[in-house]
């Protein structure tokens, strides 16, 4: 490709090498300008925004952390509240004293609601009587707790801290808005490890609903709360919850950043909770301050390269002047205008030299191009004598008939058959001058040149030839078939042992095109002499004549280069050689061959 270009620039002209090379510099220089100043732009960008980012994500870790300590606090002094633990420990039978424990209960978690405004609801659940106590904004008829709270339950996660359970989801509010539920199984105070029943509360979290939101920094960002186990509980995109993430392994240590599908991913542990924050960035958004200084600094390079360019052209076309009239000149003796001169004045001693032997140089050719036409006046009279001196072809056909009709007064058959094959032959070959004929009259020509040959050699050859008139009328350049048969001949039957055998002609269709197949059963070739072959037939050689090669070029020359002839090694023996033609084609070239 450079060798290329190379060669495409050493053959521009004078002015257009130097107007490219004070661009190509230009542009060189301000490139690497460019390049420096964005690198060093996005470099200093990110790294500013991601220490934002790290900065908010850590704020809003430390406030979830914060948080869930505070629901962990409420969620142990309720466990371990007396009402709560009287009222769990109760296995009488349902009375006032059960109401009354019932109406403490009830209280206590109207206390817990009352300290903690965003709590939704809170649920007592009483192992042994599969009883449970309810205080919420929701009404139970609204809201079926019991037929809930078990499914939530099971699906949610360990906090990481003690038997704590946390969930994330709306399966409580019929998927209207996400909140967080609370699970922690309540234990005897008087008996370790006896489980008396569960607590369950639920709240209406704001760290939640921040996350929720689509981040207002960068566009298509946003913040995921994913689980140790990498699902995604709560994100800006809801059809991404629940779903689990495919960058688990990175969340290696407390905090950190990794690369990722074109985003930048920052993640931040929330203490010591089994919860991961992963603020996601678009790296292109990060750039985006950049972007801008890059758009100036462009268009600052592209007008100065503009105006360098237009003064750079014209001082190049002010010392170029001289050298251009010279070349103009020139293009009009390529016109044929042989009479221009050059004005060898007033243009500086070097052109002056230049312009003096170019005028010498148009004298010398007009003084050769007389001679020339001289010369070839004469030889065109020779050629002329030549050719009126030549035989008419009807001459010929005439003396061979006579021949013909004198072989037949003496009984002689097999004279009056190969003279009369001997004429159909040339008939063909000279064609009226014709060098396309149609397949029928080409094979009728192999046709007298078997019959010749086998008079010649006591029937060497013996011919299978099945053609469908369908295909007569196909157009063939003349003496394209002969060579052919006259190789399988002479390299294939005459040097094989007995010295005889069989030729196989017949005709294919594909599509538009034909393919006449022509066998023999001679010695035949080498599969490395049928590639030489293959390789070198479309080289054209004048020291072939009408060979195989030179059917073949005219075959290309009339038709293109994908007609014309291919050999293939026969299974036995011999070889075969396919010759493909258009079917139907108009012939532009009658004249060239």
């Amino acid at each position: 490709m450079w060798a290329r270009l190379l060669n495409k620039f050493n053959h521009l002209k004078f002015d257009k090498k130097m107007k490219i090379y004070i661009f190509s510099n230009i542009v060189i220089a301000t490139t690497i300008i460019l390049a420096v100043s964005t690198i060093s732009s996005v470099s200093i960008s990110i790294k500013k925004s991601k220490k934002m980012a790290e900065e908010q994500l850590f704020s809003i870790a430390t406030n979830y952390d914060d948080t869930f300590n505070n629901y962990k606090d409420l969620s142990v002094a309720l466990i371990l509240d007396s009402t709560i633990q009287n009222y769990l420990t109760y296995k009488g039978e349902k009375n006032n004293h059960q109401y009354q424990l019932e109406f403490l209960v009830k209280n206590t978690l109207s206390n817990a609601k009352n300290v903690y405004s965003n709590i939704n609801f809170i649920g007592i659940i009483n192992d042994f009587t599969a009883d449970y106590i309810y205080k919420g904004d929701i009404t139970l008829f609204a809201l079926p707790f019991n037929k809930m709270y078990k499914e939530d339950y099971k699906n949610s996660l360990y906090s990481g801290v003690g038997a704590l359970r946390i969930s994330h989801n709306a399966i409580y509010f019929n998927e209207n808005y996400s909140s967080i539920s609370i699970y922690h199984p309540i234990y005897s105070t008087k008996k370790i490890g006896k489980e008396l029943g569960l607590l369950c509360i639920n709240f209406n979290d704001s760290n939640l609903k921040e996350l929720l939101k689509r981040n207002n920094s960068y566009a298509n960002s946003g913040i995921n709360l994913i689980d140790s186990s990498g699902i995604i509980l709560s994100t800006y995109d809801s059809t991404q919850t629940k779903s689990k993430i495919d960058y688990l392994d990175k969340l290696v240590n407390k905090s950190g950043s990794f690369t990722k599908d074109n985003m930048l991913h920052i993640y931040q542990k929330i203490g010591k909770w089994n919860y991961y924050l992963v603020y996601m960035i678009p790296t292109k958004e990060l750039m985006s301050s950049s972007i801008n200084v890059m758009v100036v600094l462009i268009l600052f390079i592209l007008i100065m390269g503009i105006f360098t360019l237009f003064t750079s052209k014209k001082l190049v076309e002010v010392a170029y002047k001289p050298l251009n009239d010279v070349i103009l000149k020139m293009d009009n003796v390529s016109l044929g205008k042989l009479d221009v001169r050059m004005n060898e004045k007033n243009i500086g001693e070097d052109f002056a030299k230049l312009s003096i032997g170019f005028n010498s140089m148009m004298d010398q050719i007009i003084l050769l191009m007389e001679k020339v036409k001289s010369e070839q006046h004469q030889l065109d009279q020779i050629r002329f004598n030549a050719l009126q001196s030549q035989i008419k072809p009807h001459f010929l056909y005439n003396t061979l008939e006579c021949i013909h009709w004198q072989a037949i007064s003496e009984g002689n058959e097999e004279v009056s058959t190969l003279v009369k094959a001997l004429a159909a032959y040339y008939k063909i070959c000279l064609s009226e001058g014709k060098e396309i004929i149609t397949l029928d009259q080409e094979i009728e020509h192999i046709r007298n040149y078997i019959i010749i040959q086998n008079m010649r050699y006591d029937n060497i050859v013996d011919s299978d030839i099945q053609v469908d008139f369908k295909f007569n009328n196909v157009k063939i350049p003349k003496i394209t078939l002969q060579p052919l048969v006259e190789n399988s001949i002479y390299h294939g039957l005459k040097v094989k042992e007995g010295k005889s055998g069989k030729i196989k002609l017949h005709v294919e269709q594909d599509e538009n095109d034909i393919i006449i197949v022509l066998a023999d059963t001679g010695l035949g070739m080498t599969q490395d002499e049928i590639d030489k072959m293959n390789n070198s037939i479309s080289h054209y050689s004048a020291d072939f004549g009408y060979g195989v090669r030179n059917a073949n070029k005219r075959i290309e020359l009339l038709f293109g280069e994908e007609y014309g002839l291919h050999y293939i090694k026969n299974k036995e023996d011999g070889i075969t050689v396919k010759i493909r033609l258009p079917l139907d084609v108009e012939i532009r070239y009658e004249g060239v061959l």
